[in-house]
């Protein structure tokens, strides 16, 4: 009996250890810098060194969460090079998913202010500058995607993930750092990267959530306290801020915001390796490689002593294979109930629509993704946040979406100042409501030396089957081109030509795929055009002619646009085909011409009108980026009385911004094709270089006669040509522009100048 005592007693004090030596990995937050523990992690797996567990902030927070979620570091890299990644970050949302059914036409203004006409007094929101610099739209969505199937997996524990995780947020309120180790993954991970004005932070248990960084931003404490590893490996890719200067402000806010971190580690606890970087920005994420490679590369530079502190060993290749069986234990994002917070029963109907058609019926991630960036889309709707809850039963997904709706009225200010006399003033005002369907009614006007606007338009969306928008619009304006103008010259060019509309229009448009629709469109419009028919003037003694038109049409068209600005786009596309059938009448009025009818000319027509325009970007390279442009019309309108009131009325080849403000007969036909190349070279994300070339052919150009009548030359018998450029900064709030161009007629047409806004007219009759 003493015999068998005896072994029992060597078996457990010498054949089994006490217990096996575990390994904490400890992350700093540091923005791309953070990218360097991913080659930490590569390196250590390589030489079979263990990560029992895992705690970091903010970046660190990201990198963590990961590998704590089964990701090897190839699926990192994977992931981070992925174009989903930048979507993410950048706020830009993927051509497919963008719904441009819903869009309004673009709107000049600077500033949005939101107003709640249920209590006026209690807020006012101003949409001056975003909330943060990167836009939630995408990362409300991609923490879902991410990192739902994770949360549900675990069962909302982090110790249950395939490692066990920690990782730090700050309550700024309370003053006080936030570890989470259990709850949803994507909300810790978000909350603990939500850096102040960089990133929107979210609310959790009733509290605002911030970036972990403020208070800690290397957890060695909350690893020692947690889990009580045997030895740490720290990594540090981040530093406390410096003393801030006079003239920093972003230093002096920085050192405002962070708590200084301590970032040291004693070596009785483990390794530490501290990188300096001084040259990597927060966004610096395409310097993947570069960032990578250092951190493999110092790893393995003291992996031998490594290896003499960290004595267990993990096979490689079985730690991927356990890998691959956790996650194949991911349930199937499949989605049935849908249970929505901040909306009323009207709204929750109209928010399920988006999703699925009954309660009962399934729906899958993609169907989540489509139905998301469609509500995204609606004016009304500013946020939407959603949080996938798993349901063991009968392992399905509740979707649960927190929805922020805008305030119902909606004022906006805004313009252009331009050297080139294109001053405008713009105000607009738009009451918005969604229940069972979504309504609004907008009241715009622009006022300025060549452009005068007054625009009311009312707008339902109905969310049939096929979903419906029916759009009224009324509108009043006025256009005085200047024929010519010049950056350095006394007082404004006369005024040759002007333009008076006023109509109304009911449009009915439905989607079709999701970057464009069909528009049916039917109106009336009185059309009035002022001009001279001879290029001698007595701007004294002279009066205009004038063409009245009495209009009668309908259109279909086909259009999308997924441009990236109201104006100097640098990536997306914008097209748009139509076709219109118009008839009339027509009356001309002589000013100081000799009238032969006497006043009472009157011509009665019907014509058919096809367009196509279409401009496209092309990224090249993370800098260059080429454009193109096309636009081909063709009209079978008669001509009208005379030479100038034809050109009048004659389709327009005007694809810059200079070249809408300036009436520029060259350029104007019944049918022609027009063409143009945009190159660009991206200094910054918003500054710009972008020079744009067009060639313009009227198929049949339009000539004068010697009676000051119009006829048709001969077929491509003329071919013109424009250039423009431009040095482009793009703010929040508009456009700096500073342009150079020149025009092939008249002769030595060239043109200077410098804006500041958007320069945006309303929609015209015929278009």
């Amino acid at each position: 009996m003493n015999k068998i005592f005896s072994i029992l007693l060597y078996l457990c004090v010498f054949a089994l250890p006490l217990k096996a030596q575990k390994v904490g990995l400890v992350l700093s937050g540091g923005g791309a810098k953070g990218i360097t523990h991913i080659g930490i992690i590569r390196a250590l797996e390589e030489n079979n060194i263990p990560i029992d567990y895992v705690a970091g902030t903010s970046m660190g927070a990201i990198v963590g969460a990961l590998y704590a979620m089964g990701y090897s570091p190839d699926d990192m890299e994977k992931l981070i090079k992925s174009d989903d990644f930048k979507r993410w970050y950048t706020g830009n949302i993927e051509e497919r998913y963008i719904y441009y059914f819903k869009k309004n036409p673009p709107t000049p203004e600077f500033v949005n202010v939101r107003v709640s006409l249920k209590n006026p007094l209690r807020k006012v929101k101003a949409q001056f500058l975003p909330s943060s610099v990167v836009d939630p739209l995408q990362m409300n969505l991609a923490f879902l995607e991410l990192f739902g199937q994770a949360t549900a997996s675990c069962h909302n524990n982090f110790d249950r993930l395939f490692i066990p995780f920690r990782c730090v947020a700050s309550d700024v309120y309370n003053k006080r750092p936030i570890i989470f180790s259990k709850g949803d993954l994507g909300d810790a991970v978000r909350a603990s990267m939500s850096f102040p004005a960089m990133f929107k932070p979210i609310e959790i248990d009733s509290v605002l959530v911030y970036d972990g960084g403020i208070y800690n931003n290397f957890p060695t404490n909350v690893m020692m306290e947690d889990f009580h590893p045997d030895i740490m490996i720290g990594s540090v890719v981040s530093s406390n801020p410096k003393k801030p200067k006079e003239g920093d402000i972003m230093g002096q806010l920085e050192n405002m915001i962070m708590q200084k971190t301590d970032y040291s580690m004693p070596d009785s606890l483990g390794i530490l390796m501290t990188f300096k970087y001084t040259d990597v920005n927060l966004m610096d994420f395409d310097r993947y490689d570069e960032l990578h490679d250092i951190g493999y590369k110092r790893a393995i530079q003291l992996m031998d002593t490594i290896k003499m502190r960290i004595s267990r060993r993990v096979n490689y290749r079985q730690l991927e294979r356990e890998r691959i069986v956790y996650k194949s234990r991911f349930p199937e994002f499949r989605f049935r109930q849908i249970n929505i917070e901040g909306a009323n029963e009207q709204q929750k109907r109209y928010i399920r629509k988006e999703f699925h058609s009954s309660d009962d019926e399934l729906f899958t991630l993609e169907d989540l993704k489509s139905g998301y960036f469609r509500l995204m889309s609606d004016n009304m709707i500013s946020e939407i946040i959603p949080h996938a809850i798993y349901n063991a039963s009968d392992h399905t997904f509740d979707l649960n979406l927190k929805v922020k709706f805008e305030d119902d009225l909606s004022l906006r200010v805004g313009g252009n100042v331009s050297s080139n006399g294109a001053n405008q003033i713009y105000v607009g005002a738009t009451y918005q409501n969604l229940n069972n369907y979504s309504k609004e009614v907008s009241l715009d006007a622009q006022l300025g030396q060549i452009y005068n606007n007054l625009q009311l338009s009312g707008r339902m969306d109905f969310p049939t089957h096929i979903p419906t928008s029916v759009r009224l619009v009324g509108a009043l304006s006025s256009f005085d081109y200047f024929k010519q103008e010049k950056l350095f010259t006394k007082g404004n060019s006369p005024v040759f030509s002007k333009k008076r509309e006023k109509f109304v229009k009911l449009l009915v448009s439905m989607p079709f795929l999701t970057r464009q629709k069909v528009e049916f469109g039917i109106g009336i419009g009185d059309l009035q055009d002022y001009y001279f028919p001879k290029n001698v003037i007595d701007f004294n003694n002279d009066l205009n002619d004038k063409s009245h038109y009495t209009i009668f049409g309908g259109s279909v068209a086909l259009e999308g646009n997924t441009l990236n600005s109201r104006q100097y786009a640098t990536a997306g596309r914008k097209e748009r085909l139509v076709a219109n059938i118009y008839t009339g009448n027509e009356r001309y009025e002589a000013g100081s011409t000799a009238d032969p009818y006497n006043g009472e000319y009157r011509y009665q027509q019907s014509w058919l009108q096809l367009s196509y325009e279409m401009e496209h970007y092309y990224p090249l390279s993370p800098k260059f980026t080429l454009g193109n442009y096309i636009r081909a019309y063709y009209s079978s309108r008669n001509f009208s009385h005379n030479y100038t009131a034809t050109l009048m009325q004659a389709g327009e080849f005007a694809p810059t911004a200079h070249s809408k403000i300036t009436y520029n007969e060259a350029f104007r036909a019944n049918q022609f094709i027009g063409i143009g190349l945009m190159p660009i070279y991206q200094f910054t994300p918003v500054f710009h270089a972008r020079m744009e070339l067009y060639g313009f052919a009227p198929i049949f150009p339009i000539l004068r006669d010697e009676h000051s009548q119009a006829y048709y030359g001969k077929l491509f018998s003329r071919i013109e040509y424009m250039g423009e450029f431009s040095l482009v900064i793009k703010l929040p709030f508009g456009a700096i522009g500073a342009y150079v161009n020149h025009y092939s007629s008249p002769k030595k047409n060239w043109n200077f100048g410098l804006t500041l806004g958007w320069q945006i007219f309303g929609s015209r009759f015929i278009e």
